[in-house]
């Protein structure tokens, strides 16, 4: 997210948010396999063969991921959010108004299509990643 973030304002202007999105996350998709296999399934004895299978997972997020990025990037959903919380922090006694850097970028809108993809990404990894038979438990 934090390559994200900075990408998209570094090329702020050369692309649209939506491919720096698909180009950042594509370069990602080993680092975010290698991270899942070490935190979440232990490492796989053969890694390569674990990651092209876990390959479309990662292609399929980016799809979505850069899909929503599009759209949240058409609806204005950063300023938006930008708006809302300063109207909230008015709200409560606290008068500040959104900066222009503030609504540079795309933190909010990056946050949600994280929590979107993420979960999209955890959930097909339990399936790709579990056993396929249960072991049974030998009694004596």
């Amino acid at each position: 997210m934090v390559a994200y973030n900075i990408s998209v304002v570094q090329f702020d202007g050369m692309a649209p948010p939506s491919t720096i999105y698909a180009i950042v996350y594509l370069i990602f998709i080993p680092i975010g396999h290698a991270m899942i296999s070490l935190l979440v399934f232990g490492w796989p004895e053969r890694y390569l063969p674990s990651l092209m299978s876990n390959a479309p997972i990662g292609l399929t997020a980016i799809a979505i991921g850069a899909m929503l990025t599009a759209y949240l990037d058409q609806i204005g959903f950063n300023k938006q959010v930008v708006d809302m919380l300063a109207q909230g922090w008015s709200a409560i006694g606290y008068e500040t108004a959104p900066k222009p850097e503030d609504e540079k970028g795309e933190f909010y809108s990056s946050l949600l299509v994280l929590l979107i993809t993420g979960v999209w990404t955890f959930i097909l990894s339990v399936f790709i990643n579990s056993p396929s038979e249960i072991s049974e438990k030998k009694e004596n």
